[in-house]
């Protein structure tokens, strides 16, 4: 249900935001985005804190796990944008076989998806509530996604270069600095969370209630993506990113 919350205001407040603004200009104006990354983040921090209570946290990791993703938020929907449109005015984002603003989006949004999918269930074997066989053992699972990341951040790059055009961007303009506190800020919450969660489920002999609280990280993931997605196709439709493609 909070899933289901979270993309239809999500949805519904980014597209207002878009359709609000001057379209007269020559690129998005940094205002726009400020605006849909507090929007994201209080839509992140209250739906992720209601739906990681509901399946039985303290309200403690509740709070926190909620901070992560308001967090995430501001780095996906405010500042990452940001760089992106400010990287491409200083350089072209390189396509394979001429795709177009519109279609690099879905391409960057997977293979950035597959990097946080990554961290999350890094930390969530880290802090996994007991070893093997009392606990759940991620060491196949991490072992998949390991092989997942590579596999999935190497193909995307190898079809379009796009991925690694707005890594590069978000790493090295004005903004990388903010990104870097935000996940840095985001990291140390969500960790936090899943610690409080993990001793939560020793005392009461309930792994499945962090198994569940995983999910819940990794499916907002989705939601945020999937948002991220709407969002940036919803703005390259006004203001469509410069491209070029390699001979």
């Amino acid at each position: 249900m909070w899933l289901g919350a979270a993309i239809a205001v999500g949805w519904i407040g980014l597209l207002v935001i878009v359709s609000m603004q001057d379209q007269g200009a020559k690129t998005p104006p940094t205002s726009m985005f400020a605006a849909a990354g507090i929007l994201m983040s209080i839509v992140g921090f209250v739906t992720v804190a209601i739906a990681a209570r509901r399946v039985g946290t303290t309200v403690r990791a509740a709070i926190t796990l909620g901070g992560g993703f308001a967090a995430i938020a501001l780095a996906k929907f405010a500042m990452g944008p940001t760089a992106l449109y400010q990287g491409n005015q200083r350089s072209d984002i390189s396509s394979f076989a001429g795709l177009d603003s519109g279609a690099l989006v879905p391409w960057i949004a997977v293979s950035v998806l597959v990097l946080y999918v990554g961290a999350v269930w890094f930390l969530a074997a880290a802090f996994r509530p007991a070893a093997p066989p009392d606990g759940p053992s991620y060491k196949p699972a991490v072992a998949c996604l390991v092989i997942a990341v590579v596999g999935g951040v190497g193909t995307a790059i190898f079809v379009t270069t796009a991925a690694g055009d707005y890594l590069a961007f978000i790493v090295t303009g004005l903004e990388a600095t903010g990104i870097a506190v935000a996940l840095f800020a985001a990291t140390f919450l969500v960790a936090a969370a899943f610690r409080d969660t993990a001793r939560r489920s020793r005392v009461l002999g309930a792994t499945s209630m962090y198994v569940t609280v995983v999910w819940v990280a990794i499916g907002f993931l989705l939601v945020f993506q999937v948002l991220w997605i709407v969002f940036l196709l919803a703005v390259v439709t006004v203001w469509p990113l410069r491209t070029v493609t390699p001979k």
